[in-house]
């Protein structure tokens, strides 16, 4: 009796089996034809089966509808019943990838995002493993899934960019280069401010003014009052923009002081080379010039001469420093500044710069003058050897902070035969 009762339930379960796969095969089949009548029966009369039942290759009913192009109401249909709009076949091809691929009305990408589909990762297993959603619809073609998934991400970034500012502090804001929460206004912003208030300090406690500190006065302000001046102050107010607060916390006073009479000194130098007289007093100007400036840190004279120079000159700046450290003027919408990250002590750079020189003076028709702020002894030798290797660099402006270290004195320029005898070591003198 127990043995007829088993055999009996083997039955029923395998007559179920057999009724739960036709019904699955027949509920695919009906989705190729978008019949959500069938499909909507079918649902009714099994509720055992679920929405998300897969069958061969890991596909479900929603994989199914979107292979054959179903953006209609069988899609609205699914998605209400609780389709998984995430769930990758064996293929790794996620709803969204397949409605990529087949559906070129983007209905379908607009429903399914909706419905929470992830658009903005990278696809983790298949034939399109590391790509990301837009790079699909662009191999493709598909016009209406690019253009909603562009409409998508500026959406996000919008959003997050509402998000930022609501969290921002009194005193800062967002640079819209980087999308960091930056102080501003920047401190170029406030020298003037500053000047005044040593000024006021200077009348009140004498020449060592200030309550908390000593602070001497500032003398010197040659440079920085003809920055200030130029052009009604024009150059000052565009590096009191925002892309330039990666100079915070910088001495910029005696950045501006030295870079300018960096400036002054390439000024003074084609004056030279073309046999004119050197301008005494006053401002002056530059004309043709490409301003190669080495080590330059965070680029304030090549950002100081575009400012005052835009016109027809180039400012080259070279530094080690990585690219998203230095002030965002260099990758912005400036045509004349350009800002490379390398060790000018590697010999490739040698010819990467003798290329960049050939352009801009055969090709450009400017003056190439190297300058060199600061820099230690080897690589102020360094520069040397650009200015004698590259004919066409016709000067160079150097200004060396020491000379090199006990065990670098086996280097291009030093001679220990003229030490022996007492002489200068260094015969070749910088132009400074």
């Amino acid at each position: 009796m127990n043995l007829m009762a088993s055999n009996d339930e083997a039955m029923v379960r395998n007559v179920l089996r057999v009724n739960r796969k036709v019904a699955l095969q027949q509920l695919h089949d009906a989705a190729q034809l978008g019949d959500i009548v069938s499909v909507q029966a079918i649902f009714e009369g099994h509720n055992e089966l679920s929405v998300n039942e897969t069958r061969k290759g890991k596909n479900t009913i929603l994989h199914t509808a979107l292979f054959h192009n179903q953006e209609g109401i069988l899609l609205d249909y699914l998605i209400q019943k609780g389709a998984d709009v995430n769930c990758a076949n064996s293929k790794g091809l996620t709803p969204l990838v397949v409605a990529i691929i087949y559906c070129k009305e983007g209905k379908a990408i607009e429903k399914l995002t909706a419905a929470g589909a992830i658009y903005d990762l990278a696809i983790e297993t298949g034939s399109f493993q590391g790509m990301f959603l837009l790079d699909v619809a662009k191999k493709y073609k598909n016009e209406n899934a690019i253009s909603r998934l562009k409409y998508l991400f500026d959406r996000k970034d919008a959003e997050k960019d509402v998000l930022l500012k609501d969290k921002v502090p009194r005193g800062r804001a967002i640079c819209p280069i980087c999308n960091q929460s930056v102080r501003y206004p920047t401190q170029m912003s406030r020298i003037l401010d500053h000047q005044a208030d040593v000024e006021k300090n200077f009348e009140l406690y004498g020449e060592y003014g200030g309550k908390k500190k000593k602070q001497k006065i500032y003398t010197s302000r040659k440079y920085l009052d003809q920055f200030l001046s130029h052009s009604n102050g024009e150059a000052y107010r565009k590096l009191c923009r925002i892309e330039f607060h990666a100079t915070e916390n910088m001495s910029l006073r005696k950045e501006i002081s030295e870079s300018y009479a960096v400036i002054e000194a390439v000024q003074k130098c084609c004056a030279k080379l073309s046999n004119l007289p050197e301008q005494v007093g006053g401002t002056f100007e530059l004309r043709n010039i490409f301003l190669i400036d080495l080590c330059s840190g965070k680029g304030i004279t090549s950002a100081l001469g575009a400012a005052l120079y835009p016109e027809r000159n180039f400012f080259l700046s070279i530094d080690k420093m990585l690219p998203h450290t230095v002030p965002h003027h260099f990758f912005n919408d400036e045509q004349h500044v350009s800002y490379i990250s390398r060790d000018i002590l590697c010999e490739e750079v040698f010819h990467e710069l003798e290329k960049l020189v050939h352009q801009q003076t055969y090709v450009e028709g400017r003056t190439a003058i190297l300058v060199g702020m600061h820099l230690c002894g080897v690589l102020s030798e360094r520069a040397i050897d650009f200015f004698e290797r590259i004919s066409a660099i016709r000067g160079i402006v150097l200004s060396p902070c020491c000379l090199p270290k006990k065990h670098e004195l086996k280097t291009l320029h030093f001679n220990p035969a003229h030490k022996e005898k007492g002489c200068d070591p260094y015969p070749n003198g910088a132009i400074i």
